[in-house]
């Protein structure tokens, strides 16, 4: 189980989020929801490890080990992953590269691998251009969250984290990414969605809604909780 009890976290000496305590099972889809400047992802930058984000209380936990005070890389090697708001680009790493290097789908049935990622562009319609070229070099922002999930369904292996990954996407890729962390789920990932828009939450199955505003945890309950969202606004939920 991915566990945060009781984190506060500061960004500039600004406390952000004040004392979020959620939990993400094996096989369970969480979605965390709330207006901009709620502490999403403030939230999700600090999980990953991200060293301008301190966390001044409270703990992270990976399947009742304490990681809060782990380097990115190591949280990675006990089964965390995050899919970036804003991914960086490398120009100089090819996705195919990157893969091949950490995947062990990829060393262990290449050819497997690349007929994946072929079908992978075919399906959320980027180009396949795009698999060999610098990672997220030049990429629109659409591209970029498809190079996320993408990444996502070869690396994930315990708990995966997305940070709004459905921004700049049209419906059909939304429909072809809710089917990709579905499988996920379905294969025992823990998945956190991290979002303020409901468009996607609809085609996903869902255990759990949380909306976070004012840097807490104001409301949880079942996906029905995402209609009452749209219906009544986050300003409702204080």
């Amino acid at each position: 189980m991915l566990e945060l009890n009781s984190l506060r976290i500061s960004y500039q000496n600004e406390t952000i989020v004040k004392g979020v305590s959620l939990k993400v099972r094996r096989g369970e889809t969480v979605i965390l929801m709330g207006p901009n400047g709620s502490g999403k992802s403030t939230l999700a930058s600090a999980l990953a490890g991200n060293p301008q984000y301190e966390i001044t209380a409270g703990t992270i936990e990976i399947d009742n080990e304490d990681v809060t005070g782990l380097a990115p890389n190591e949280r990675a090697e006990k089964g965390l992953f995050l899919a970036f708001q804003n991914p960086v680009s490398v120009p100089g790493v090819s996705l195919t590269k990157l893969l091949r290097e950490i995947s062990p789908e990829a060393e262990k049935q290449p050819g497997e691998f690349i007929r994946k990622l072929r079908q992978f562009a075919k399906e959320l319609n980027f180009a396949e251009s795009l698999l060999i070229r610098g990672l997220n070099d030049g990429f629109s922002g659409g591209e970029k969250k498809k190079i996320e999930m993408v990444q996502a369904y070869f690396l994930a292996k315990k708990y995966v984290v997305f940070d709004e990954i459905d921004t700049g996407l049209d419906v059909d890729a939304l429909k072809k990414i809710a089917d990709l962390i579905n499988e996920l789920k379905a294969d025992r990932k823990g998945v956190l969605i991290i979002t303020h828009y409901h468009r996607l939450v609809e085609f996903l199955d869902v255990d759990k809604v949380l909306v976070m505003n004012g840097g807490k945890i104001v409301k949880e309950g079942g996906k029905s909780l995402v209609k009452e969202i749209e219906n009544k606004g986050y300003g409702h939920f204080v």
